[in-house]
């Protein structure tokens, strides 16, 4: 069976985005729980045992496989015209912040096992510093997207992909600024409006581009 890697880029962003939300916000945090410290992320997840072990490998997975088909789409638009610039920086940026993901993710997989070991030294440790290691995350994703943004709108063959590639730059450009003012959106309403209208915008993505290969 050949998949072309517009197919496949297309499918890896709508399986992400939502795969991602069903972990991140529905299971985790009603199996696990809201940890906002280390000592509470390895206290929570240590109850939650492999069950809570197994949840944040597969939110890394699935928020991996949203960037993955994010860069494939960022080559796709590379490729075009009006914009390609663009669409190469928020390939090359999204490397980067998958590159970023697995680094954060292992380390907290990392302390999870050395806290199982009964090594609770290392587990702080790890802890720590995969708590603390997105420091930069909001503005490397926000710079990602809104990099991708222009050549969508640009490339657009239809209104309904400019107003995507509209969509996906007003919100990147809320985080970016959110990020330099120091503004922790989190778990508060338009943290959640962001969240939620990047997932529904990066999945519409998805399934206009899958449309347009048919």
């Amino acid at each position: 069976m050949n998949i072309s890697n517009k197919t496949l880029s297309s499918w890896l962003l709508i399986l992400g985005a939502i795969l991602t939300l069903v972990i991140w916000v529905g299971l985790e945090p009603v199996i696990v729980g809201d940890y906002t410290s280390p000592q509470e992320f390895l206290g929570m997840m240590g109850e939650a045992g492999d069950v809570g072990a197994l949840l944040g490998l597969l939110g890394g997975v699935f928020f991996l496989t949203q960037i993955v088909g994010t860069v494939m789409f960022a080559r796709q638009l590379g490729e075009g015209d009006s914009g390609a610039a663009f669409g190469n920086i928020a390939a090359i940026l999204g490397i980067v912040l998958g590159a970023a993901i697995m680094g954060s993710n292992d380390l907290g997989l990392s302390a999870l096992a050395a806290g199982s070991a009964g090594d609770a030294a290392s587990a702080m440790v790890g802890a720590q510093v995969s708590y603390y290691s997105g420091a930069s995350f909001g503005m490397l994703f926000g710079l990602t997207y809104l990099c991708l943004s222009l050549p969508m709108i640009a490339q657009a063959s239809d209104m309904f992909q400019k107003v995507l590639g509209y969509l996906l730059g007003l919100l990147t450009l809320v985080m970016i600024i959110s990020t330099l003012a120091g503004v922790d959106l989190g778990t508060s309403v338009i943290g959640i409006i962001v969240w939620l209208g990047l997932v529904l915008v990066l999945v519409l993505t998805g399934v206009a581009n899958l449309r347009s290969s048919e």
